[in-house]
């Protein structure tokens, strides 16, 4: 099985076995800074990630995104706010279910390693950018001291 390939049947089992939830848009599905709850799979509609400082950090996420995956595996506070931005089909975890279905298919752990080390590349390619193009302000410092934002 490939890494696409594999990734495909990640995707496929989270939004079959998911508890789905519509939210309209404008709808705040978690806040920077609030206790992960659980993590979504965008199956329609669009959903926006922001700092909720500056919108050029922003990411658009469409069909098939895992929204709030980091937070949900390691149980710490979300690192951005997740607001749909077109009405939304979604797919719901709770961390106990996520960590019960990748006890139950172990297959499945690879998959999702190969989608949050895409994640932490893209994370990166974003710092880089913003410090090349911001200068001095307390934003880009926590960036470049690495701290979690």
């Amino acid at each position: 099985m490939t890494a696409e390939t594999a990734s495909a049947h990640l995707r496929y089992i989270l939004e079959q076995q998911s508890e789905k939830v519509r939210k309209p848009k404008s709808s705040v599905l978690f806040r920077r800074g609030d206790k992960a709850s659980g993590m979504f799979i965008v199956l329609s509609g669009k959903v926006r990630l922001d700092l909720g400082v500056d919108s050029a950090l922003s990411h658009t996420c469409g069909e098939g995104a895992l929204v709030g995956l980091p937070s949900t595996l390691t149980r710490r506070d979300y690192s951005m706010t997740a607001t749909v931005t077109e009405d939304a089909e979604l797919g719901y975890w709770t961390p106990e279910g996520l960590e019960s279905l990748l006890r139950e298919q172990p297959d499945l752990c690879n998959p999702l390693l190969l989608i949050l080390g895409e994640w932490i590349a893209e994370e990166r390619d974003s710092e880089r950018e913003f410090t090349r193009t911001n200068e001095g302000g307390e934003h880009e410092r926590r960036w470049q001291n690495g701290r979690a934002i």
